[in-house]
């Protein structure tokens, strides 16, 4: 463990060294910039603990849930907002038209919802309209089996439409197949599975997931680790820390504490919702050094603050969303630049 620690820190000291420093998001690939000032669009008349956050490429439809009103809403481009899944009354529990604390989200262009049901460890799919959900993977029961979670924190889906779990306490990503049969289907493991841990091959508190499919790479976030792994899907790929020390929570430039959700744009850099610090920061290609977008860095409700972050998102013109949960509400920082 303590090898495995040193080597990754090395890693991280070489990688500085010889890589290009950006001081500014302009800086980076993009010439992008935000207003530093986000712009309330859901407050706390519908939202209690916001936490995923999804935003539908082709509709720019965003879907956010809430893990208190156990419900999941959805926001179209017009300001429209209604309930995608589980019960505008806010109750939960564990039959097909419920859910309970539901955390990650995914949805496609037909508005179809699958959702992370974190209480009832289970993933949901919810049709457009529908009054209640049905399992796509999972079996309802807490467990290391692979056809169980332990926590499932966040869900996407390829472009065949496989099904990709993060499985928060069994420290794993499972993939599932497109079409579930209670009795007999099962996820298999595609990144992680080998225990928590600080080495890039583990995984440690799993809850953001991004997929760059077309470079077949995992970035995924580790709230118990501080960090983010790329991982390459080939079994011989590489696996890299890519932003974070292991271990070693805190808030310089080159450190993290509690990542949540996350997600990569079209020119590589990545965003993550740095949320014990209470910033969003932007991780250039290939930079250990995080520039912080949104933010203070200091708990609070104004207008330029976050109070535990835990998810982030942009739209087609690149303007950035952020589940700021303490103050229940979602945050659009405008682009600028």
């Amino acid at each position: 463990m303590i090898l495995d620690y040193l080597l990754c820190f090395f890693a991280i000291i070489t990688i500085s060294n010889g890589g290009t420093v950006y001081k500014d998001s302009s800086d980076c690939p993009g010439n992008l910039k935000w207003n530093s000032n986000g712009i309330t669009i859901m407050g706390k008349d519908m939202l209690n603990f916001p936490s995923g956050l999804f935003i539908e490429p082709k509709t720019q439809i965003l879907y956010v849930t809430d893990m208190s009103n156990n419900y999941v809403l959805k926001r179209y481009p017009n300001g429209k907002i209604q309930v995608a899944a589980g019960q505008a009354d806010h109750s939960g529990g564990a039959t097909p038209d419920k859910l309970s604390g539901p955390k990650g989200v995914y949805a496609d262009e037909n508005e179809n919802v699958y959702i992370a049901d974190w209480s009832n460890q289970r993933i949901q799919l919810w049709t457009k309209d529908a009054k209640s959900g049905s399992t796509v993977a999972g079996n309802g029961t807490r467990g290391n089996a692979l056809n169980e979670f332990s926590y499932p924190s966040n869900v996407i889906l390829d472009s065949k439409k496989n099904i990709l779990a993060v499985d928060f306490q069994n420290q794993r990503i499972t993939q599932w197949p497109p079409t579930y049969d209670p009795k007999t289907t099962t996820g298999t493991i595609v990144a992680g599975g080998r225990g928590g841990g600080l080495s890039p091959t583990q995984l440690d508190g799993p809850i953001g997931l991004y997929y760059d499919e077309p470079q077949d790479i995992f970035y995924i976030s580790n709230e118990e680790a501080h960090t983010v792994i790329q991982w390459n899907r080939d079994s011989y790929g590489e696996k890299n820390i890519y932003a974070g020390i292991p271990g070693r929570p805190g808030s310089t430039s080159v450190q993290l504490q509690s990542p949540q959700g996350i997600t990569l744009d079209k020119y590589r850099n990545l965003y993550v919702t740095d949320c014990q610090n209470n910033r969003i920061q932007m991780f250039c290609p290939d930079s250990v050094f995080g520039i912080t977008i949104a933010g203070t860095g200091q708990t609070g409700s104004g207008a330029n603050e976050l109070y535990f972050p835990r998810d982030v998102a942009l739209d087609a013109d690149m303007n950035l969303y952020v589940t700021d949960t303490y103050n229940q509400r979602i945050q659009k920082f405008e682009r600028i630049q």
